[in-house]
């Protein structure tokens, strides 16, 4: 009866382990991830009057000709995670302008409509001061360095 020894068992085992290891753990890379700018974590907190903006859709600008723009939206409290490629993966280094966006859908009469059954009459209200959601005239830049980065708090005021 042929056996096999049990050093060679081990290695067998180690060996494939290893293998399947490396294989399910290493990044994919594609067409669609290949090249990627690196990104760095950026998180912050957006106020408007001294209270937390829930819900406003924050987007970054880089400023020249490197880089990717990048997006959050704000949670109850008005943190944010911002995400360039993916669910709160950063924002690529370097100067980013920043515009903060915030509406609400109201008729014609001004009362707030929470669900569309026709067509016209809707339009947006700013809830925020216009010039935030512009990103020439916000006047907020912020920079992300290569580390994870704690933007602050970004003061709306009117």
């Amino acid at each position: 009866m042929n056996t096999i020894p049990s050093a060679a068992k081990v290695f067998v085992m180690v060996a494939v382990a290893s293998a399947l290891l490396v294989g399910c753990s290493s990044k994919k890379e594609d067409k669609w991830t290949r090249g990627r700018p690196p990104v760095y974590e950026a998180t912050g907190q957006v106020t408007y009057q001294g209270k937390p903006l829930a819900d406003a859709v924050v987007t970054f600008q880089p400023v020249g000709d490197t880089g990717k723009g990048g997006s959050a939206v704000t949670d109850a409290q008005g943190y944010f995670e911002a995400q360039t490629y993916d669910s709160g993966d950063g924002l690529t280094p370097g100067t980013h302008r920043v515009a903060v966006h915030k509406v609400q859908m109201v008729d014609a009469s001004g009362n707030i409509v929470t669900e569309i059954r026709e067509p016209g009459g809707i339009r947006e209200k700013n809830l925020v001061p216009s010039r935030y959601a512009n990103f020439k005239k916000s006047g907020i830049e912020i920079t992300v360095e290569e580390n994870d980065n704690d933007l602050g708090v970004i003061e709306l005021v009117d």
